[in-house]
């Protein structure tokens, strides 16, 4: 049974103007209001961040006009997250942060004989299986708490501080804090969600940053980022990109087409990316337009609405799949399928692409097999 992969990192939205703004502001502590110097601040899944100084300051510059969602953290205090909204001029904001509560923990003298295959599960799952992976490693594995949830045959980790991923294909050091991970049996479904933060690898060499600045390039096209920045500009064949409306039907003795789907092709589970074998499902003939999918809010300035009632299968045509992944479903590589299952009646998105409530959509197909190895932050601007 194959897996769907929903990530969920509370993504920030940002709504781009002409104005570049900075976000200003000090950080200090709930219990006595002293000034909490060295703790990070950063717009969520981006790499717009700053630490404090010794009074608590922070100055965020060269903010584009929008919402954002501004993450605090700091050792031996709770993460804060707070929804800023920049418009033209400068904000200032006051963050104010709790202590942690201290929580006894029972000692266990002895180590969990499966915890080293609890993390080898976890990176191929979080970090994934690509290419790319193989140039990526999580630094700090010893910080996770991870555990097997027999009630709910699920695999869950959390972290207290932040996991360190070194992206030596993209050039990324990401900073995450795990909040929750999922890998559940009993379900085949696998989530996680936290708070991503992006800083470039050092290098001095020009032959590395143009290599990373190509494999960013080729990682971002053919993305759901890319998808959704294409869809709201209305682009997406030029872009390489074609939709199909996918009916799924629950399985019957004797079934027969009924008007709905005459014209449609069933598929195979597999191809379908369906985990569920009880179904059956049908590819509409026709391609979808951007018009027919999304639209700018008549209520909402600067958002866009997509409504769909049933699966979208989005194929990127410019770009074949890994052959890894391509093994994976039993076959040859082919163009990159990618399957999306709406969750909530329609999704908000703003211009840049980003969607108001990551629990609204379920990835899965090639979208669902990219993990972190594969991401650039929500802020990158493709050449």
């Amino acid at each position: 049974m194959r897996k769907i992969l929903l990530i969920c990192i509370n993504l920030t939205l940002t709504l781009l103007a002409y104005s570049q703004v900075k976000i200003s502001g000090t950080v200090v502590s709930e219990t006595d209001g002293k000034p909490l110097g060295f703790a990070n601040v950063f717009i969520n899944n981006t790499m717009k961040g700053a630490t404090t100084a010794e009074n608590g300051t922070f100055t965020i510059k060269d903010v584009a006009a929008g919402k954002y969602q501004l993450i605090a953290s700091y050792v031996g205090y709770e993460t804060i997250s707070n929804d800023v909204e920049v418009i033209n001029d400068n904000i200032s904001i006051r963050i104010t942060m709790k202590p942690k509560a201290t929580v006894l923990k029972a000692f266990e003298v002895k180590r969990d004989p499966n915890r080293e295959a609890y993390i080898k599960k976890f990176k191929e799952t979080f970090i994934g299986k690509s290419v790319n992976s193989k140039l990526c490693k999580l630094m700090n594995d010893e910080i996770l708490d991870i555990g097997y949830n027999k009630m709910d045959d699920a695999l869950e980790a959390t972290s207290d501080d932040y996991l360190i991923v070194e992206n030596k294909a993209l050039g990324y050091r990401v900073r995450f804090l795990l909040k929750q991970y999922t890998n559940s049996e009993k379900h085949n479904f696998i989530s996680y969600y936290g708070y991503a933060f992006y800083e470039n690898l050092p290098t001095k060499k020009k032959a590395q940053k143009k290599l990373w600045m190509e494999n960013r390039e080729k990682a971002y096209h053919g993305s759901s980022l890319h998808f959704f920045r294409t869809l709201i500009q209305g682009d997406t064949q030029e872009e390489g990109f074609t939709m199909n409306e996918i009916i799924r039907k629950k399985r019957v003795s004797g079934y027969i087409k009924d008007s709905a789907t005459s014209e449609a092709k069933i598929m195979l589970s597999r191809d379908a990316y369906a985990e569920d074998d009880s179904y059956a499902n049908y590819r509409m003939p026709a391609q979808l337009k951007p018009s027919e999918l999304i639209s700018q809010s008549d209520s909402i300035p600067e958002k866009y609405i997509l409504h769909f009632d049933h699966f979208l299968l989005v194929t990127y045509t410019k770009e074949e799949e890994e052959a890894g992944y391509a093994k994976t479903q039993g076959r040859r590589p082919r163009y990159q399928e990618s399957m999306i299952r709406f969750q909530k009646p329609y999704c908000i998105f703003s211009k840049e692409g980003l969607c108001e409530d990551p629990m609204a959509m379920i990835f899965s197909g090639y979208w669902g097999w990219e993990k972190i190895a594969e991401l650039v932050p929500y802020d990158y601007k493709s050449n």
